[in-house]
């Protein structure tokens, strides 16, 4: 099987604590994306913040990127709670964060410190630790507590 297949293929749910902690890794990432997603497309002020971040950060086409990363986060954020299609799911939004993180967020670092510093700032970006996160999810799955672990089970 092509390996970009793997990430439509619902693996055996986890059991136990595990499945726990992926539905509240799931709901956490997933809500923080969903809500984020639809202020960068419903609300003016939303999508103004996003383009302006986007320009700061040197993204080409500021202005249709906006809407289209939002839109991305508010679906892939939606489906990554409900569990439906979450390892791409995942693997999207661990692709934002680390897009974020390799261009807004290392221009928050202060400039002149030691490397030591310089990662701690690093790794206390909020894109860091969630990219993490999200690859956790995309790798071993949605866990028992999904909708596609249901669906997998019958």
């Amino acid at each position: 099987m092509p390996s970009w297949r793997c990430l439509f293929t619902v693996p055996p749910p986890r059991q136990g604590v595990e499945a726990l902690l992926l539905l509240l890794a799931r709901v956490v990432a997933g809500v923080m994306f969903c809500v984020s997603g639809w202020n960068k497309v419903f609300t003016d002020g939303g999508r103004e913040r996003m383009v302006h971040t986007l320009v700061d950060a040197g993204i080409p086409f500021p202005v249709v990127s906006a809407p289209v990363l939002g839109g991305i986060e508010w679906i892939a954020g939606g489906l990554l709670v409900l569990g439906l299609l979450s390892r791409p799911s995942a693997l999207l939004l661990a692709a934002i964060c680390a897009v974020a993180a390799l261009t807004d967020g290392i221009a928050r670092i202060p400039a002149g410190l030691s490397v030591p510093d310089w990662l701690s700032w690093f790794f206390y970006l909020s894109e860091v630790p969630l990219g993490v996160l999200l690859l956790w999810v995309a790798a071993v799955g949605s866990g028992r507590f999904a909708i596609e672990a249901r669906a997998a089970l019958q």
